[in-house]
């Protein structure tokens, strides 16, 4: 099988001193802590939806979802459709109630909800659990460069930590989410040409679905990614993916109308990408039906499915591009999660226990070098990780559902519900992280074990000490009042909007970028050159839609003014 060459590695090189370039073109708008985490509620929806998918949208996609669809076929649909309807909750529920509430951070709201112990409990935990996760992430995609391109997985790890960190440490949550949207301008054209190629060696979709095996083309009732194990996993990543780095796209823009948009951005994209993602490591089942032959060196060779589809169905240069669309990926996921962390940090604990009047001043250099903090702990933890020869589906799943399902359910219920007394948090909180560590460590729960048994009873926990709310307390009075009225447009009329330039950026950096990818006509003979065509050709459409995005502006929706009530 071929790996990647010169070609493919001058195209990587070219993308990571793109990303550094947009780090440094969005410093100019971080003049404030509100901004640097935020973006100044300033952030256009189409921008911040597409950054929201992103950030849902790892390598783990292309190393352990893809070993998934390589091992069980269709049945990873289902686990991107589950993540798909978890952001319709956010559509109904959650995405207008996030923008209502006016915040920095996720953790913000909870010292109003529930209290400063329970806010400085969950603030510690997500820090260390998704240090884990983001760890994870690193790891996975150094996984995949480095089967692709033989180097060490150690330096991978290390030299894209760095890459990372660079532009997230200098654009904050700008940096962010301009680096999602210009990573998704370059991943979805890719993974089309990917799909279609695939599908033509492999005789189209008759030929592909004829060809699988019959039990990668049903899903069992029972068993690992049978019906109930999906279901399972709708109901673990809605926790998840209506908190944390998706929470904050939802209050980063001008409104509730805008976050909605946010929520229905990602379904979208997530019921396309559930057919789309996955038809090359199941085209490689087809043809390569035992990868641990061709790399018998790796621990889980299936999850390198989507690199061998790669390496087999492209030419030298759009193999580079996808490296580079795994680094776009994973980078979006990672700096998103390094800003929520680096907010937590710097807002929540720093400016809560030690510095309660630090300015925006302090609290954007604070910021920066939080980032910096987080993402070096990450870097080492992928290290160790890569070391030990973990499973990227495993250590993921494992981390993901002690996060979700400890700090979801109380984090969400107590947006939507008033009546639970302020210690209803902790508490819920509590069960559900007790019995998730039993369960993974000492009993050693399945999956739907763990969701069969921590939820309903973090549900019960919550709902039992509604009974006994006492009296209201300022904090609460304060949040949903916040909760009950409309985003004024008058709250962010002294923010600068950045619409217009991100947009026009994001034009020309998506056009160079596909005007670029003809050079690789060069070095490539006649028969891939229609696909290097069909890759530009898909890229400068997105950026010619781009260049025709209205510039921005407020919407005149949502006119009632807040005031704090009267306590």
């Amino acid at each position: 099988m071929p790996v990647a060459n010169f070609t493919d590695y001058a195209v990587i090189l070219c993308y990571i001193l793109l990303m550094i370039g947009v780090g440094i073109y969005v410093m100019r708008f971080n003049s404030s802590a509100s901004e640097y985490f935020r973006g100044g509620s300033r952030i256009p929806w189409l921008v911040a939806g597409l950054s929201s998918f992103m950030s849902g949208f790892s390598a783990w996609t292309f190393t352990g979802g893809a070993g998934v669809a390589y091992s069980s076929g269709i049945a990873v649909i289902g686990l991107y459709i589950g993540n798909g309807l978890s952001f319709l909750l956010g559509y109904y529920i959650f995405a207008s109630r996030w923008r209502r509430t006016r915040i920095s951070t996720v953790m913000e709201y909870l010292s109003d909800r529930f209290g400063p112990a329970t806010h400085q409990t969950f603030s510690w935990a997500t820090i260390i659990f998704q240090l884990f996760t983001s760890a994870t992430m690193l790891y996975g995609l150094s996984l995949f460069v480095s089967t692709a391109c033989q180097f060490s997985v150690t330096a991978t790890i290390l030299i894209t930590g760095a890459v990372i960190l660079s532009y997230s440490v200098l654009g904050g949550l700008w940096a962010v989410v301009v680096a999602d949207f210009l990573q998704a301008s370059i991943l979805l054209p890719f993974c089309i040409v990917l799909a279609v190629a695939s599908l033509m060696h492999v005789g189209g979709v008759s030929g592909l679905i004829h060809s699988l095996p019959s039990e990668m083309k049903t899903i069992p009732l029972h068993g690992e990614f049978g019906w109930i194990y999906l279901v399972c996993w709708a109901v673990m990543v809605s926790f998840g993916y209506n908190t944390s780095a998706m929470a904050q796209r939802y209050f980063s823009v001008e409104n509730e109308r805008a976050a909605k948009k946010v929520a229905l951005l990602c379904c979208g994209l997530f019921f396309l990408g559930a057919f789309l993602w996955f038809i090359p490591p199941m085209a490689m089942r087809v043809m390569y039906p035992n990868l641990h032959a061709i790399w018998p060196h790796l621990a889980n060779p299936n999850e390198a499915s989507y690199v061998a589809g790669s390496l087999t169905f492209l030419p030298h240069g759009l193999i580079g591009v996808m490296l580079a669309a795994m680094f776009s990926a994973t980078m979006a996921s990672l700096s998103a999660n390094f800003n929520v962390k680096s907010a937590i940090l710097s807002k929540d604990i720093y400016q809560t226990l030690f510095r309660p009047r630090a300015g925006e001043r302090e609290l954007l250099i604070i910021g920066a070098i939080m980032t910096l903090l987080v993402g070096g702990v990450t870097t080492l933890l992928a290290v160790m990780m890569a070391s030990r020869g973990e499973s990227i589906f495993e250590v993921m799943m494992v981390f993901n559902t002690l996060i979700s399902l400890s700090y979801g359910p109380p984090a969400l219920l107590g947006l939507v519900f008033r009546r639970a007394p302020w210690w209803s948090g902790m508490a819920t909180f509590i069960t559900g992280l007790t019995l998730g560590i039993l369960g993974d460590f000492v009993f050693k729960w399945t999956f739907i074990e763990q969701i069969v048994f921590v939820v309903p009873s973090a549900f019960a926990v919550f709902f039992l000490s509604m009974l006994f709310d006492g009296a209201e307390t300022p904090g609460r009075a304060r949040l949903f009042k916040k909760l009950d009225t409309p985003i004024d447009p008058s709250e962010i009329s002294g923010v600068p909007d950045f619409s217009r330039p991100v947009f026009r950026f994001l034009s020309r950096a998506v056009a160079c970028i596909g005007l670029a990818s003809l050079l690789l006509l060069i070095p490539n003979p006649p028969g891939a050159r229609m696909t290097i065509l069909s890759f530009s050709a898909l890229t400068l459409a997105v950026a010619a839609s781009l260049w025709f995005v209205p510039g921005g502006g407020r919407s005149a929706v949502d006119t009632v003014a807040i005031a704090e009530p009267k306590l």
